[in-house]
């Protein structure tokens, strides 16, 4: 992660761009600052923020709801309906597009969506046997019950176990209560990386899953202002390089890691939300 590690979850923010209507202030608040888990996407804001900072505005801080452990994605919507932090950054659902601004630009570029399958090592002959979705029925996955793609697993008939608490999902896999547990590319190795030694856990070598999963940042419909800043500093990184520049800086090890042109690539079927457009072709994959 290199730099973006060095910031741990205090990161400081530029401070606002005086559009209409926009309150200045010092905190933004944010319910999802594991710096393990969303570096980039912090790093992300905060290179838009950087972007769009008035001359001699105040700096705003980044700043996280609670102490501890982040809440969970049901208690984070709930901050964000009541104003108690600034946004998020979550895939869509029709749900939280009918009630929360949207900016309709993938954070990741599509890669969220290209998922590897976290599995135990003496199930590994299972996966050998596995060539597509059949075959992958007779096995059964591991998923957080509140992720906005869970749907998916009854969408194409796929066996999971949900599960509320998504801390616990990596020490049920070991203990075998599933078979697998898909992650996005960024997030496979890096979790089994955390894992104290010895894990029996592995990145399953052969195969790769495909959906389209954006990610997008989420507003309060109320803070207007803010989501302006964000559209106009989302334009200013597109345009001048620095978003993508970002982006293989923090994920350009991990593409290569991955293999994905040497892997079987499992299409699942998962529609998007109404009110999605369609995605842009990935830069990376190239």
């Amino acid at each position: 992660m290199g730099m973006i590690k060095r910031w741990g979850l205090r990161v400081w923010l530029a401070g606002c761009l005086l559009l209409p209507g926009m309150a200045v202030s010092n905190n933004l608040r944010i319910c999802q600052a594991d710096g393990s888990r969303y570096s980039y996407r912090i790093a992300l804001a905060q290179l838009i923020l950087d972007k769009t900072r008035a001359p001699g505005a105040r700096a705003d801080r980044l700043v996280p709801f609670a102490a501890g452990r982040d809440p969970s994605q049901d208690r984070c919507l709930a901050l964000l309906r009541l104003g108690e932090v600034s946004l998020l950054y979550l895939p869509p659902s029709e749900e939280r597009l009918a009630e929360f601004d949207a900016i309709k630009i993938d954070l990741h570029q599509g890669m969220l969506g290209y998922r590897l399958l976290l599995i135990h090592k003496k199930d590994q002959a299972l996966f050998e046997q596995v060539q597509g979705l059949d075959q992958l029925r007779n096995l059964v996955g591991g998923f957080g019950a509140q992720w906005a793609d869970f749907k998916l697993f009854e969408r194409n008939a796929l066996p999971v176990v949900g599960v509320g608490n998504t801390d616990s999902l990596l020490a049920m896999l070991e203990a075998g209560r599933f078979h697998y547990f898909h992650r996005g590319l960024h997030e496979a190795w890096a979790e089994l990386e955390q894992l104290a030694e010895p894990s029996q856990l592995m990145v399953e070598p052969r195969l790769a899953l495909a959906y389209p999963l954006p990610v997008y940042f989420l507003f309060n419909k109320k803070d207007v202002a803010l989501r302006q800043r964000f559209e106009q500093g989302f334009q200013i990184i597109r345009n001048d390089g620095s978003f993508k520049a970002l982006f293989m800086r923090e994920f350009g090890p991990t593409l290569a890691r991955a293999q994905l042109k040497r892997r079987l690539i499992i299409r699942i079927d998962y529609p998007l939300p109404a009110g999605v457009p369609p995605a842009e072709p990935p830069f990376w994959l190239n």
